[in-house]
């Protein structure tokens, strides 16, 4: 007879039909920060003083975001690699990934209360305008940047498609513009050894002189040694710095990232950046401009910065984010999108605290993988606050008779079903109260309830059929805030009908 208990268990949750959702697990929250440099990159603090900060701060997990690969060049046409001059600045892929990777692994031993998750800050493009001539130059897009994680294959990560990776460029029309110079080594070469005749009168004499083209031979040898040096192996990116590709580079990285099984991570998307500075009388501009547009024009991305020191308005209600899930949810995109909190830490400047943006995982297991495992399928949420206090999400579910399902997750019933959306939301301390949660259907703000210390609500309807995409929006006395993973639902398919 007991045998038969948890047989009878799976057969309910098929029939109820709750995909990815396993009733019997307990999910623990795993309080991280998102997007941390330490010193291996451009962090002010090292692996172990974050570790620290993080014990001390409630922190269980860490996703590190070192910067991939901080290498500028520019060159004059059409012989760039001759011309060619290069800002290059310390970075995981200059000082080697086995050495990052390695270092990782260490802070986990010595901290083995505080997860690491390695990840690196990736420069998929960048280009140029403007002209030295003009003594005026713009760099566009250095900071719009992808995230990525779970490539933990020193090899893997060091061919990432990245701007100036020499790892991963190839061969091109412009290979035979840098190779071009290299040539003149060999005209060089022959001046060098071929003695040019020459006759001069003495008197009534005639003298035969034979002297070298030392002057010429041996420039055009160093010019094209130097060239060949610059230009060796004569790769080049796949997409050069030259012209604005768009949007192809970024999506040649998440697919490349997605063929490794890696996630990737949209970068502060509403932030902008800009600098300028004079080198030798050039006045050279940098600038990244929101882009907020960009999430809808690419796929099969992992996750986004939704929750971040910036004001951001693509989360918002019935806004581009709503959109995005409504798409994936009618079967128009073929993945959906989570909103993380992003923390961007480089230190405590300004009294900057680790633990200020954090996203909450759900996990089985508190391990690296299973980690990773829930920033792909956003069993997550989003949670901004203050040392003083902070809201807590206790219930976020959606539930029909015995199944339920949890962020990220899609509940499949058959149309006239009656569902169940369950909320709890506590307010700790006294800087939070008061509070509001809103619930967001399908981009529309379908109820809210206010108040505090806590608020335990359920929203009833009977589905209809159409596919649904709930999320929920918890907010106090700013900063704090919590932001969930969408929960999906839709009818059954012929592939997994009860």
């Amino acid at each position: 007879m007991k045998a038969l208990v948890p047989l009878a268990l799976l057969l309910l949750a098929a029939v109820a039909g709750a995909e990815g959702a396993d009733a019997a697990r307990p999910l623990q929250r795993v309080p991280s920060v998102v997007h941390v440099h330490s010193t291996l990159s451009t962090g002010d603090r090292s692996l172990d003083e974050l570790a620290r900060m993080a014990r001390a701060e409630g922190i269980e997990a860490l996703l590190m975001a070192e910067n991939y690969l901080l290498r500028v060049e520019y060159g004059l046409a059409p012989f760039r690699a001759l011309t060619r001059v290069v800002h290059d600045e310390p970075s995981i892929l200059t000082r080697g990934p086995e050495a990052y990777l390695a270092s990782v692994a260490e802070a986990r031993r010595r901290y083995p209360e505080v997860l690491f998750l390695p990840g690196v800050e990736v420069i998929p493009h960048h280009y140029w305008t403007g002209s030295p001539v003009a003594l005026s130059m713009m760099l566009h897009n250095t900071q719009k940047n992808l995230l990525v994680f779970g490539v933990t294959d020193p090899a893997a990560l060091r061919a990432l498609p990245a701007s100036g990776n020499l790892h991963a460029r190839r061969y091109a029309w412009a290979s035979v513009a840098d190779a071009l110079p290299a040539l003149l080594v060999v005209p060089g070469v022959v001046l060098l050894l071929v003695r040019r005749v020459r006759r001069v009168r003495v008197g009534r004499a005639i003298m035969i002189q034979r002297r070298r083209h030392w002057l010429a031979g041996g420039v055009l040898v160093l010019v094209g040694i130097v060239a060949l040096v610059r230009a060796w192996p004569f790769t080049v990116d796949a997409y050069p710095p030259w012209q604005d590709y768009r949007l192809a580079p970024h999506q040649a990285l998440i697919d490349h990232v997605d063929g490794l099984g890696g996630a990737t991570m949209w970068s502060l998307p509403e932030a902008s950046d800009e600098g300028r500075r004079s080198l030798v009388g050039v006045t050279v501009t940098w600038r990244t401009d929101p882009y907020p547009e960009d999430l809808m024009r690419t796929f099969r991305y992992t996750a986004f910065g939704a929750i971040y020191a910036q004001p951001t308005r693509f989360e918002e209600p019935g806004g581009r984010w709503d959109r995005l899930l409504v798409e994936f949810a009618r079967g128009e995109r073929s993945r959906p999108a989570w909103g993380l909190g992003e923390a961007g830490f480089h230190g405590p400047q300004g009294g900057k605290r680790l633990s200020a943006i954090q996203t909450v995982f759900l996990v089985a297991n508190k391990t690296e993988a299973a980690l990773l495992d829930a920033l792909k399928r956003g069993r997550l949420y989003a949670l901004q606050r203050l040392p003083e206090g902070t809201l807590a999400l206790a219930d976020w579910s959606v539930a029909a008779g015995e199944a339920s399902v949890v962020s990220g997750e899609t509940l499949r019933v058959p149309a006239g079903t009656v569902l169940d959306v369950r909320v709890a939301v506590d307010a700790i301390g006294e800087t939070v109260e008061p509070f509001r949660v809103t619930l967001v259907r399908n981009g529309i703000v379908t109820e809210g309830w206010s108040g505090g210390p806590s608020i335990r609500a359920t929203y009833r309807e009977t589905f209809d059929g159409r596919p649904l995409v709930f999320r929920i929006e918890a907010r106090g006395r700013a900063p704090h805030r919590i932001l969930t993973s969408p929960i999906f639902v839709a009818a059954p398919t012929p592939g997994n009908s009860p």
